[in-house]
Formats: structure tokens, C-alpha cells, sequence
């Protein structure tokens, strides 16, 4: 009774992010940065200006010098690309306004996903038909499990948290009740199906440690 009502109390909060993410404004940029024209139009991809960093976790957003390969000839006319001709020249970067963001304790790899064959407009919407990026499709962990469980992928709470550190202890000095708890095992030991309850206060306190880690604000 008590998973149901916590799947059920999931579903419910993704679902109100859900409509607050359709009917969220498109933020101002410092460049109006029109997507449509540059896939549709000039027939570029995601990655022609969204380059993967390090190992292809993040992906970079662009910057004059990057924006200044086409636009030496391209639209030379107009205020936004003199402004980031001078911004490039200056060696200023353009301060964009972030629409999508995952909590600061939220493990989260670009490349892992696009390798699996997930594609940007799943978690991004479809930017290629937009003259403005606004916060139009749910990121919240209930809408990530929910995809994971759709596609088999693995959904237990180091999937995305990385509470395990590599050598198998937390950095919370969880002991193995309240890893079963959490449905956290040390690596190469499978994940029980259900949590073991305990009323020992010690082991509460710990629990209520890392469910505090897990809903701290994003940064």
C-alpha cells in the first residue's frame, strides 16, 4: 500500500510540473537565437552548436567565436550578429538564460542517453520548430522514472543520485538496513525488490539525511 501511494504521490507531481513546464514563457535571451531558422533553414544540428564537453556528459552551449565561423558573412547586417562580432572580438562570453536543469545532485549524461538512442527532442521538445526555447516537457524525477521504466532502463535511486561511491560505501555511512531501504546494494549485488522496514531511530535519522540530500533545491 505504502509503494502504491508513493508511485502515486510521484505520478501527481510530475504531472503538475508537467503543466506548469506547457504553459511556461519563453525566457529573453541576450540573443535572440532563432532555432528554427538554423535547423530548418540553414539545415544545422544539434550538435553543430551544442558540442559534447570531457567525456560527452554535458554539452556545450555556443559562444561568439563559435557563432562568428558562419556569421563572418552571414546576416552581417543585423544588431544581434554586431553585437556578438564585438562580444568575439572582446573575448566576452554571451550569458545565456538556462530553460532545462536537472538538480545540482541529479547524475545526469548526455551521451549515456543519446548512446542508448534516446533523441534531444524527448526530453527537449521539438526546438526544431521553434523560434524561442521555453519549458515545454517534464524533467522531474517522476517523468525520468517513468521513461526509464518504459524503455527497461535501470530506475533505482543510484541510477541517477550516485549514493554508491566506487569502493561501496556512501558518503552517509549507510549501513545495509537503510540500503535496502533505499533499494541501494553495493556494486555487483542485486537490488531487493522490497524495502526492509525498521524502527530502529538510528537508521531513521540516516534515512531522513538522504531524503533531505535527495529534495534539496536545485542550484
Amino acid at each position: 500500500m505504502q509503494k502504491f501511494l508513493l508511485m502515486l504521490a510521484v505520478l501527481l507531481f510530475g504531472f503538475t510540473v508537467a503543466i506548469h513546464a506547457q504553459t511556461a514563457a519563453a525566457p529573453a535571451q541576450p540573443i535572440a537565437f532563432n532555432h528554427k531558422v538554423h535547423v530548418q533553414t540553414a539545415k544545422m544540428s544539434c550538435n553543430d552548436c551544442h558540442e559534447p564537453r570531457g567525456n560527452g556528459t554535458t554539452l556545450a552551449m555556443p559562444q561568439p567565436p563559435k557563432c562568428m565561423r558562419c556569421h563572418v558573412s552571414i546576416a552581417i547586417d543585423k544588431l544581434d550578429i554586431q553585437r556578438i562580432a564585438e562580444a568575439a572580438k572582446n573575448e566576452d562570453p554571451i550569458v545565456w538564460v538556462r530553460v532545462y536543469r536537472v538538480p545540482s545532485f541529479v547524475t545526469f549524461s548526455h551521451k549515456t542517453h543519446t548512446t542508448a538512442g534516446s533523441t534531444c527532442e524527448e526530453c527537449h521538445g521539438p526546438v526544431a520548430e521553434r523560434t524561442a526555447i521555453a519549458l515545454e516537457k517534464d524533467t522531474s524525477m517522476g517523468s525520468c522514472i517513468g521513461c526509464h521504466q518504459a524503455k527497461g532502463a535501470p530506475a533505482t535511486c543510484d541510477t541517477c543520485h550516485a549514493i554508491m561511491s566506487k569502493n561501496g560505501h556512501t558518503p552517509f555511512g549507510l549501513d545495509a538496513t537503510l540500503r535496502a531501504r533505499l533499494q541501494i546494494q553495493p556494486a555487483g549485488k542485486p537490488a531487493m525488490t522490497e524495502p526492509v522496514r525498521h524502527s530502529n531511530p538510528r537508521v531513521a535519522r540516516q534515512f531522513a539525511a538522504v531524503a533531505s540530500f535527495l529534495h534539496a533545491p536545485m542550484l
